[in-house]
């Protein structure tokens, strides 16, 4: 994990999806994230962004955050040649994206998380956290602070992202 992050000229490939993206950036972590990974997306998931930058709110400003870096973000389409019933457009989109590059795919919708896991690499954002204090780029402690915020601002209480990824740092 920690030679993936380390900044190279062959950064390490990630998808994201909308939830993931609004999630890095709400913690500022997005652009440490840029820095060291590369970042796909799809049209789809530019628009949605776009979308919630109308809005006057958290999540209206939050979106406006991630669109100032979308020059750095790689934007690919990718033909749903499976499609899961009980997924939306986007989100078959980003998972044929990721089946088709072999690139794993970042979410915070449990929902794709559940019916892709087993098809495709699928991360929750919160994996940045765990994965830059073990490549020494952020303390436990940050992270813990960053997760904290993060639990606040996308209101997960008892949310199972929130509770695997505070143990897991915890035992780092």
């Amino acid at each position: 994990m920690e030679k993936t992050l380390k900044r190279s000229p062959e950064k390490k490939s990630f998808i994201f999806d909308t939830s993931a993206l609004i999630s890095l950036a709400s913690i500022d972590l997005l652009k440490r994230v840029v820095n060291f990974s590369s970042i796909t997306t799809t049209d789809a998931v530019m628009q949605e962004l776009n979308d919630f930058s109308k809005h006057k709110d958290d999540y209206g400003n939050i979106s406006k955050k991630v669109l100032i870096l979308k020059n750095k973000f790689l934007i690919r389409s990718a033909e749903a040649k499976e499609e899961i019933r009980y997924l939306e457009d986007t989100d078959n989109e980003l998972f044929n994206l990721s089946k088709n590059t072999n690139i794993p795919l970042i979410t915070d919708d449990h929902k794709i998380v559940h019916h892709t896991e087993k098809k495709i690499e699928v991360y929750f954002s919160t994996f940045f956290l765990i994965a830059f204090v073990a490549a020494g780029l952020i303390s436990k402690k940050e992270a813990l602070e960053m997760l904290e915020r993060l639990r606040d601002i996308r209101n997960w209480q008892s949310n199972i992202i929130y509770l695997t990824t505070i143990d897991q740092i915890r035992s780092m």
